[in-house]
């Protein structure tokens, strides 16, 4: 597919300029696909794998759609997690920095409800949430969903794996007959068919994007579960002991990034952070000597690395695991680039959630991920191979393709 640039699309000057400030140079395959039906109103059932942008392909026109004068909710978004909903919200958050005044509420399980109900009070533009606790709000009568005017359900299949097809039925009811519903899916089984037939219009269109190549077979991936308080240890250990001239960390937090980069470079390593606080030049400077070796290590958040197109980076350590599956697939992407041999860590705390989600994502992506030696194996064993030891302390090298001389 020949590429179509942002402006092409009908995104408008501030959405870009948006897109910019988050390294958002050109659109993936879904968003060419997706956007220009989106803004003119089509209903939509897209099939897209994790990983090709679907968030960006039904948050810019969202977030370009909304009219700040209307104080009423104006768009829904249903996601299967909380840790879904969280990511997507971010992603609307950054997009809508140069469209002051738009309100974006998340609802989500397991956090208090007065907060909610405090920004619901506000009338959100936007809402993001889970269908459990949405039809909890819709119970308590805390929530307007009567002038939805959009309606996205993300990963619709994940949706209904965990039960939610009722909950999903009852949402879109209580919507305006009107609305425009778009799906997204990285399946499309029959029960998403059987729910599309009643909730789409009959002119709807079905889009279906394959997953892009993610250089996976030039990237070997590993994960380590760490107990509480090892992980500096055991990241220092790990860029000593290997020969990687250049690395990238990720973080999910800004301040952990600065904190981590500062720690860094008390230990010896050129280190710098990159994340959506600091300025465009700050960013360039950065980014600039890192290209030129002047960095050997970049501590980096999602939103700042998306536009990161350096071919040599010889590794990506997780140091935060990843909140969703796209992130994933777009933190390994950074290297094993131009046919070279990359390799992929991540580090996974020693807590049930943190360890179920990557067995899930492993499920999910289909990946070949090694545990390092040492380390438990999840309850669906991956392939094990022996290329280090993690045990407290102690974390010799565990990329055996890169023993030698090492950083100092």
């Amino acid at each position: 597919m020949q590429e179509t640039p942002f402006k092409d699309l009908g995104i408008s000057d501030d959405i870009q300029a948006s897109l910019r400030n988050m390294n958002f140079e050109k659109p993936t395959p879904v968003q060419e696909l997706t956007i220009g039906g989106f803004l003119e109103g089509a209903d939509l059932l897209v099939q897209a794998p994790t990983g090709t942008g679907k968030t960006g392909a039904f948050g810019v026109p969202i977030v370009q759609q909304i009219d700040r004068t209307q104080r009423i909710s104006q768009a829904l978004i249903l996601c299967p997690t909380r840790e879904l909903a969280v990511q997507v919200a971010g992603v609307l958050r950054n997009l809508a920095k140069n469209k002051p005044g738009i309100r974006i509420v998340t609802l989500y399980g397991g956090e208090n409800i007065k907060k909610q109900l405090d920004m619901l009070h506000k009338t959100p533009h936007i809402i993001v949430a889970t269908p459990g606790r949405l039809m909890d709000h819709m119970h308590r009568q805390t929530v307007q969903l009567k002038n939805i005017r959009t309606v996205v359900l993300d990963e619709a299949d994940r949706m209904l794996d965990m039960g939610f097809r009722k909950d999903m039925e009852k949402i879109l009811r209580a919507t305006p007959k009107d609305r425009q519903t778009v799906f997204f899916s990285a399946t499309i089984p029959q029960e998403i068919y059987m729910i599309a037939n009643q909730f789409l219009k009959k002119d709807a269109r079905e889009i279906r994007v394959e997953q892009e190549s993610l250089a996976v077979e030039t990237v070997k991936q590993y994960y380590t579960i760490i107990p509480v308080g090892y992980k500096n240890d055991i990241l220092i250990t790990l860029l000593k002991n290997n020969d990687l001239p250049l690395t990238l960390i990720f973080v999910n937090m800004k301040h952990k990034a600065d904190r981590l980069a500062a720690q860094l470079r008390k230990k010896g390593f050129k280190a710098a952070a990159l994340h959506g606080d600091m300025s465009q030049n700050q960013r360039d400077r950065v980014m600039k000597e890192y290209r030129l070796g002047k960095l050997d290590t970049l501590v980096a958040t999602d939103i700042a690395a998306r536009g990161i197109d350096v071919k040599n980076i010889d590794a990506v350590i997780n140091y935060d695991a990843p909140l969703d599956d796209e992130s994933y697939v777009h933190r390994i992407g950074r290297t094993g680039r131009a046919e070279q041999e990359g390799v992929a860590y991540t580090f996974i705390n020693q807590d049930e959630d943190e360890i179920d989600r990557l067995r899930k994502m492993i499920k999910n992506l289909n990946i070949d991920i090694s545990p390092t030696e040492d380390s438990p194996v999840l309850p669906e064993p991956v392939k094990r191979v022996s290329h280090g030891r993690v045990s407290g302390q102690s974390f010799h090298s565990i990329n055996p393709r890169r023993r030698g001389r090492g950083r100092r």
